[in-house]
């Protein structure tokens, strides 16, 4: 299609137009339709097909939609459908989801079209100056329209750079932002210089018209406007492309404020910038209410810390404010109300009267996992929602508090207060079950809770709030969403699990570890194959420790890496001495490594570093792992297994069939040898399934080349069975238990001098 007006073709003019337009809003695609008959045609566009005409519907939507706003902009169109036209064709068939159409007025403001951008990607918003620009191209595509307005092209360009400015003018020039425009270059020092400032900005910045005409922005700037906004300013400016930032500015008087800048390029129907348009908007009250409340928090850090010196010295006085009182995220009571309501409940057996009180202690299940997922405000919803959930079921003398991030603590008092508390802990869990509706999904959680009743044998809260804590943890034992009353061994129980937990910790310092080496034996020949490390606790007042009352209070406290490289590099050590000693038994060895060693960063150093000090052979050396190790960030785990056997480290899957998934784990992963859980030994000669699942077992193994051990072999006829379906290797109390390194020393001895024998 060819535009002309008076003989001169406009088409291209207009497509540089709808180009700019399209440039200053950082947007792909653009189009402007004009009135035509009843319909509106596309003059020109950019970035796609030339779509066809509008019918007079949508001629008719559009007109109204632009008719009731200066600039109508949808963000994103899958959460907004008010401005989709037929006929929008983005190439490869792409989805529009951002579109803004400002509409193209006629000399009597009449609307005679429409100027539409578009993106394939949701936009934030666009700037104040984008905003402006839209408009001053609206009414350039307007003139050039107009047969009033067009001429031959003038020889010099000076004519043209005056209409373009008086037309960016005519936009701007009411505005109630503060607006500048300058030319286009030079970029660099001095920069462009100023050519229109509206009355907004002379108000703003207290300089008159003529005081900034010919100078540059810069004028604005002082030593504490920030250097890394100028460099991002700078950088946009180099490249015509649309900028925002906050900058510090300074007024003719020399007090300074804050504004928001948005700055776009204008370019002309050519395609040459020709200005800058400069908007800025004063958020100096933004910025001090910030300030204020930086300070507010601050302030607030100091009242606290100063109210919990109070609380110490008077218990709690009568004239504490209510944020003293209150927890400011949930509005319910906070720890030091709690605290002083139990003080009084507890101050009535000196006045002789019966303590009828109970104490519930509350923790919400998996509610880590709502902050890690959805982030910490989702997590600040969910409290605010649960303590209303809470404060429904309360009667009206109970007291209901939080504690702690996710721990609140109920009061109830009165006659039946254990029956009542029962029941209410009751309906608590029931109401915890419906789910919460946040940011636009169902959050489901629960709750665990303590209870624990008001007795002589109490004197303080913190004694109420430790045994209420202790129950809490026991209910949450048996799975979510359940509640506990204390017991006196809950109390001994956590005593006992803290003592362990110190005494752990101290552990390796004190020597306190060994390890025993249980053989592992090849059924067919019976030769030994290698050994099984297995470390043993011997505590100096409690004896033996088991390994499986120790392990899992390693890994919660985070001492397993400790352990786990201790063991490691132990067998290690002990492994190549008992080789350069019999080199002729060739042994192996299996070390038994837990998910939360794997996933450590530097496990692969260490165990690199520790093969290398121990002079070990890696191809010698077989990690165990249970399949649980797949359950959490199975492709981590797998990298890290691929790094293992790339360093020629077997690795074995242990107490294979007993978890989820065994097959899948066995196709995904690379394993050098399955150990068949002794658990399927015990049954096989017994239940018909068991020992078809071992002879499956052994069968998978022979296909795909994988070393099959047999665990926990403890009678003959056990151990004849599995040799007579042929499994290779066998590990058990029959044919030896887990020995220390003197014992197994002399075993090794043993075979050796044997071996020797055999071979004269």
């Amino acid at each position: 299609m060819t535009i002309t007006v008076y003989g001169i073709d406009q088409t291209p003019a207009l497509n540089q137009l709808v180009r700019s337009t399209a440039h200053s809003a950082d947007c792909p695609w653009g189009v402007f339709y004009w009135t035509s008959e009843s319909n509106w045609s596309a003059l020109a566009c950019f970035g796609m097909p030339r779509p066809a005409a509008l019918d007079p519907d949508s001629v008719s939507h559009l007109r109204n939609a632009l008719s009731q706003t200066d600039l109508l902009a949808i963000n994103d169109t899958r959460a907004e459908t008010a401005l989709m036209l037929p006929g929008l064709r983005p190439p490869g068939g792409r989805e529009i989801r951002f579109i803004a159409a400002v509409p193209v007025k006629g000399r009597h403001n009449e609307i005679l079209g429409a100027l539409l951008i578009a993106d394939h990607e949701p936009h934030a918003g666009l700037s104040a100056a984008q905003r402006y620009v839209l408009h001053t191209h609206a009414v350039q595509l307007a003139f050039r329209l107009d047969a009033h307005n067009v001429h031959d092209t003038p020889s010099a360009p000076s004519p043209v750079i005056s209409e373009r400015l008086r037309l960016l003018e005519s936009v701007v020039v009411h505005a109630n932002d503060a607006v500048l425009i300058t030319e286009a270059e030079p970029i660099e020092l001095p920069g462009p210089r100023i050519v229109y400032c509206n009355a907004a900005f002379t108000r703003t910045t207290g300089y008159s018209e003529a005081e900034v005409l010919g100078k540059t922005p810069r004028l604005l700037q002082n030593e504490q406007t920030n250097r890394q906004a100028l460099d991002r300013l700078k950088a946009a400016l180099r490249k015509w492309q649309p900028v925002e930032v906050e900058l510090l500015n300074t007024r003719r008087d020399g007090s300074e404020f804050w504004v928001e800048l948005s700055i776009v390029p204008v370019a002309d129907e050519r395609g040459w910038f020709t200005h800058w348009v400069s908007v800025q908007r004063d958020i100096s009250e933004r910025k001090q209410a910030e300030e204020i409340s930086n300070q507010a928090r601050i302030a607030q850090a100091e009242k606290l810390a100063l109210e919990a010196k109070l609380l110490e010295r008077q218990r709690i006085e009568a004239t504490l404010s209510y944020a003293a009182f209150h927890d400011d995220l949930t509005k319910l009571y906070n720890r030091a109300f709690v605290m002083d309501r139990l003080n009084k409940v507890l101050s009535r057996k000196h006045g002789g009267k019966p303590l009828q009180a109970t104490v519930l202690f509350l923790d919400l299940d998996r509610f880590k996992l709502v902050n890690d997922s959805l982030g910490h405000r989702a997590g600040d919803l969910l409290l605010m929602e649960v303590a209303r959930r809470l404060e429904s079921c309360l009667r009206g003398g109970d007291t209901l508090a939080r504690v702690g991030g996710d721990e609140f603590v109920i009061v109830v008092e009165g006659e039946e207060h254990d029956r009542v508390a029962v029941q209410l802990a009751q309906e608590i869990i029931d109401q915890l079950q419906t789910p919460f509706r946040l940011s636009d999904q169902d959050i489901f959680t629960s709750c665990s809770i303590g209870i624990v009743g008001v007795s002589e044998e109490y004197t303080t809260p913190e004694e109420l709030l430790r045994d209420a804590d202790v129950a809490m943890y026991a209910a949450k034992a048996h799975g979510t969403g359940n509640f506990t009353p204390f017991t006196g061994s809950m109390r001994t129980n956590a005593v006992e699990a803290l003592s362990l937990q110190n005494d752990l910790k101290n552990a390796i310092a004190q020597s306190e570890f060994s390890l025993h080496y249980q053989p592992i034996y090849d059924s067919l020949t019976g030769a030994l194959w290698g050994v099984e490390s297995l470390i043993r606790w011997h505590h100096p007042q409690r004896g033996l420790v088991s390994p499986a009352t120790f392990i899992p209070i390693a890994e919660e406290i985070g001492v397993i890496r400790e352990i786990g490289r201790w063991v490691m590099d132990q067998a290690c050590k002990q492994l190549q001495a008992w080789t350069q000693q019999y080199p002729e038994l060739e042994l192996h060895l299996s070390v038994n490594v837990s998910a939360r060693e794997l996933k450590q960063y530097q496990f692969i150093a260490e165990v690199q570093s520790i093969l290398e000090t121990s002079g070990f052979p890696a191809n010698r050396l077989q990690i165990e792992v249970t399949e649980n190790v797949f359950l959490h960030d199975p492709a981590l785990v797998g990298q890290v297994l691929e790094k293992l056997r790339s360093l020629d480290v077997q690795v074995a899957l242990d107490d294979f069939g007993t978890e989820y998934s065994s097959l899948g784990y066995i196709d995904k992963y690379q394993i050098d040898s399955i150990k068949i859980d002794r658990s399927f030994v015990l049954r096989m000669l017994t239940h018909r399934r068991t020992m078809a699942i071992v002879q499956s077992i052994l069968g998978l193994g022979q296909a795909l080349d994988v070393k099959i051990v047999a665990e926990g072999v403890e009678t003959q006829a056990q151990l004849d069975m599995l040799k007579a379906m042929g499994c290779p290797y066998v590990q058990g109390f029959l044919l030896a238990r887990p020995m220390p390194p003197q014992k197994m020393a002399k075993l090794l001895l043993t075979l050796a001098e044997g071996y020797q024998a055999s071979s004269q």
